[in-house]
């Protein structure tokens, strides 16, 4: 009996400390997630966008594929050239 009880104290003090653990590395990454988007943003992001869409890709296969082609098709129409204005319309200064 004395000793299934000091084997479950043994195991709620492990998980404590596994727990403690655990707290201390998340608290550890989200510091470190501030720093980088205080020294470096734009990677940030990019690592962001990257760790989300993984995710996504194994949550959900269609939403990716459309996320991906909705991406395409902003980055397509983001290099796109404005067209000038034809010689005819002028615009007028008053």
């Amino acid at each position: 009996m004395m000793g299934r009880f000091l084997l479950l104290i043994i195991l709620c003090v492990a998980l404590a400390v596994l727990r403690a653990v655990i707290v201390a590395a998340v608290a550890l990454a989200v510091l470190a997630l501030i720093v980088s988007f205080i020294t470096r943003p734009k990677q940030t992001f990019v690592f962001l966008g990257t760790l989300s869409l993984s995710a996504l890709t194994v949550a959900h296969p269609l939403a990716c594929i459309l996320t991906l082609g909705l991406v395409g098709v902003v980055i397509a129409i983001a290099r796109r050239k404005p067209n000038p204005l034809p010689q005819h319309l002028t615009a007028v200064n008053d």
